[in-house]
């Protein structure tokens, strides 16, 4: 089952770098096509995008929230199960996607707690064969 999850981790990473940056492409060549060169003009364009009606404010929010939560998670979980360099993976949501980075730090999760369960388990065998 470890195995399952770690594949669909690692495939909803990957997923998560080509799905989103897809859309961001687009975007990037319909402000071309209007004939935007200034990156903080196309910016401005992207973020009023998200706000422009209800049902993007609607999903802009759910988002900011979900994006809230998962970095509380992120550290939260990081350092109870002692991952390393968990702060990553929330500059990694801005400068990739949310969609990358959750489904890396779930992947990089599953990797830790399977080698904290080995690890307890060659000590525990260690112990009884003492």
């Amino acid at each position: 089952m470890q195995k399952l999850r770690l594949g669909l981790y690692g495939a909803l990473t990957v997923a998560g770098i080509g799905w989103p940056w897809l859309y961001i492409y687009k975007f990037i060549k319909e402000t071309e096509a209007l004939g935007l060169t200034d990156p903080i003009e196309i910016v401005n364009l992207f973020s009023a995008g998200v706000w422009a009606n209800a049902s993007a404010e609607s999903i802009a929010a759910d988002l900011t929230l979900v994006l809230i939560t998962s970095f509380i998670f992120y550290a939260a979980e990081g350092m109870r199960i002692g991952m390393k360099r968990w702060y990553l993976y929330i500059p990694a949501t801005f400068a990739i996607s949310f969609a990358f980075s959750f489904g890396l730090f779930m992947f990089n999760r599953e990797k830790t707690i399977q080698q904290t369960t080995t690890s307890s388990e060659a000590i525990g065998e260690a112990a009884i064969g003492s």
